[in-house]
């Protein structure tokens, strides 16, 4: 996860951001962990995922989100798939949340 926030905390210190824009910002990311997160324990292959990107906006973002969610386990049960999805979104979160506080108080 430490992988994640450095790589958001580097892109957001770049991004000129409104005060309430951040949350939506954030909401995106995690989001876009949850779908990465739900391929992950379908058994989707990284590479088809990494393929899959094309928004050049996000892409080294996206593929560091990607890298992260292949180094969390793969689950046997829909219970356990559906946690993983939200734990993993909460973290992706909270790591671009203190990006963002980062920046605000720089």
């Amino acid at each position: 996860m430490k992988k994640i926030l450095a790589v958001l905390i580097t892109t957001l210190i770049s991004m000129p951001v409104q005060a309430e824009d951040w949350k939506s910002i954030c909401g995106s990311y995690a989001q876009l962990a949850v779908t990465i997160m739900d391929g992950r324990q379908s058994g989707v292959p990284m590479s088809a995922l990494m393929s899959a990107l094309a928004d050049p906006s996000i892409k080294e973002q996206a593929e560091n989100i990607i890298i992260s969610a292949y180094e969390v386990p793969r689950y046997r049960t829909k219970e356990m798939h559906k946690r993983a999805g939200e734990e993993f979104r909460d973290e992706v979160y909270l790591d671009c949340a203190k990006g963002f506080r980062t920046k605000r108080s720089s």
